[in-house]
């Protein structure tokens, strides 16, 4: 699975899923080593088990406003 929509999804509000997340907060999300390293192959099963391992939720931190990972996740699950 690479960034982009299954062609089955339904699309909201006649758009991709993913434009749900900002365009910049997207390109920060993809550019992290996190996404590469943790989410970018990750199956819907494998997801799962990944996202009942954070222990809290949340957007963004730090001065360069990075985003967490249960953001990441969200994003794969758009």
């Amino acid at each position: 699975m690479a960034n982009r929509t299954d062609p089955l999804a339904k699309s909201i509000h006649g758009t991709d899923p993913q434009n749900l997340v900002e365009k910049i907060m997207r390109s920060k999300i993809y550019q992290s080593t996190y996404w590469k390293e943790q989410c970018f192959g990750l199956t819907a099963e494998t997801l799962v088990d990944k996202a009942m391992e954070l222990d809290h939720t949340g957007g963004t931190f730090g001065g360069n406003r990075k985003p967490t990972p249960f953001l990441r996740f969200t994003l794969k699950m758009l």
